[in-house]
């Protein structure tokens, strides 16, 4: 008998479905484009897929697959902070969170001592 010594995978903390996961990612875009028709195009250009399937991601009928998710979650960062949610990686979200808003500090600051400097 050969003993087991492979590595034992971590359990899924909730069944996720392509439905939920479709209702999931029509969520994210929406929150980050609404349900136009500019929202759509916007969909079609990031992952070159046919104004049919961005309204299906748009309104949660149908999930994208893999590579389209990828391309929603590098333009879209509801998105990503869906798919890290989904993947129990909610602090690297905060991490992104944390990014853009020193990126955004570090604007104002600028743009401060520049409006300061032409006062003086």
């Amino acid at each position: 008998m050969v003993p087991k010594t492979g590595t034992k995978l971590p359990k899924l903390r909730a069944a996720l479905t392509d439905a939920g996961l479709a209702a999931i990612v029509g969520t994210a875009l929406q929150s980050e484009l609404g349900a136009s028709r500019r929202a759509t195009k916007t969909v079609m250009t990031w992952t070159g897929v046919s104004d049919h399937t961005a309204r299906a991601w748009l309104n949660g009928r149908t999930s994208p697959n893999g590579v389209h998710l990828v391309a929603l979650a590098a333009n879209c960062l509801p998105v990503m902070h869906a798919f890290l949610e989904l993947t129990g990686h909610a602090k690297v979200a905060l991490d992104i969170e944390l990014e853009v808003v020193e990126e955004r500090l570090e604007a104002m600051l600028k743009a401060a001592r520049s409006q300061q400097t032409e006062g003086q």
